[in-house]
């Protein structure tokens, strides 16, 4: 007997208002807002149409300030080859012989001033800067391996540590103190709030529905109006309801619930698939990100739950400092995103079709 695909409901509410509009010799103009609730945890996402094209402006840089901070930064850089190995910290004897982990290019260290009990950074390139589109599979692979190859030996020494999440900032807009390109692995014997509310959530619906959300999901966007595409099992499409505002896109590796449950093919299926949207990003004019992979419990598995990624631009390094991070998203907790997601969708899939 076929399963049958559980319905996943994509609740939307349009509001308008009217202003009379000093662009337009103050003749009557009409901004449309489209309410969006996240078909999982009902969070709220405001899509407000015609954003995009006023904040656009912020979200380039100015390259010859960037270029001017990259020589800056470089002269005293922890990460760069030269200093990696005399200027980072290491892990104690008894927990790794040698003290660093090396895989391909990339060198997975501890975290000087961490964010979990059990915090590590993986360098990934010998390149000081990179420009998105400069982010290949391969660089973006040796940094997952290496975060892969830390999990192995943690869980050998301490079985709390079950709550994993790989964080990208790249570039002090997304946060970064540092400009050499890198991603932390944190893990807790807790989950993230994120984390812990995906995964009741993603329960409540398995134990309604018998099914898995993000199965369903997946299936549901297959080849629909947001998906973008795939990559040995990974799919990728651009949410409904982004938790963010600046060009976010999705990911999930479907029935694998935890980041040790990962085949070789599927991390290359994450890091082929990042890479490809770092691209995008670049023919845009971007120059910053932000990333989270996230996992269920390592220690075991979860039906109602799969390992997803999700990633977003972040503005540009200009004269005229401009964040989005402000109150609505980091107070209220809503989600805004300046351009409908089906539209920044088929902006992606052009930009493949061309390329």
């Amino acid at each position: 007997m076929s399963k049958v695909l559980t319905v996943i409901e994509f609740e939307k509410t349009i509001k308008q208002a009217k202003i009379l509009s000093p662009l337009k010799n103050f003749e009557e103009d009409t901004i449309t807002f489209e309410y969006r609730t996240d078909p999982l945890t009902g969070r709220n996402t405001t899509v407000i149409r015609g954003m995009l094209n006023y904040v656009g402006r912020f979200l380039t840089s100015d390259d010859q300030m960037l270029n001017s901070l990259v020589e800056k930064t470089k002269a005293n850089c922890p990460f760069c080859p030269e200093s990696v190995r005399t200027k980072t910290p290491m892990f104690p004897p008894e927990f790794l012989a040698g003290g660093r982990i090396f895989v391909g290019d990339a060198v997975v260290v501890p975290n000087l001033l961490g964010h979990a009990e059990q915090s590590v950074l993986a360098i990934l390139s010998r390149e000081h800067h990179l420009k998105l589109g400069d982010f290949t599979p391969e660089i973006l692979l040796d940094g997952f391996k290496g975060g892969v190859e830390y999990l192995k030996r943690l869980g050998e020494v301490d079985a709390s540590a079950r709550f994993p999440v790989y964080v990208f900032n790249y570039l002090t807009p997304a946060g970064s103190s540092i400009f050499h390109p890198h991603m932390q692995i944190l893990v807790r014997d807790r989950p993230f709030y994120l984390v812990k509310l995906l995964l009741d959530k993603s329960k409540a619906y398995f134990e309604k529905y018998g099914t898995n959300y993000w199965d369903d999901l997946a299936a549901q966007e297959k080849n629909g109006e947001r998906y973008l595409f795939e990559v040995n099992g990974v799919e990728w499409f651009v949410p409904f309801a982004p938790l963010r505002g600046l060009n976010e896109v999705q990911a999930i590796v479907k029935g694998k619930s935890n980041l040790r449950e990962l085949s070789d093919s599927e991390w290359s299926g994450l890091a082929e698939g990042t890479a490809k949207i770092l691209k995008f990003y670049h023919s845009q004019g971007y120059s910053s990100f932000n990333a989270i992979l996230m996992s269920g419990p390592l220690d075991e598995h979860l039906p109602h739950f799969d390992v997803h990624l999700r990633i977003i631009s972040r503005p540009g390094i200009q004269q005229f400092c401009f964040t989005d991070a402000w109150a609505v998203p980091y107070l209220l907790w809503d989600g805004e995103a300046v351009e409908e997601p089906e539209r920044f969708a088929e902006r992606v899939r052009a930009f493949f079709k061309e390329t």
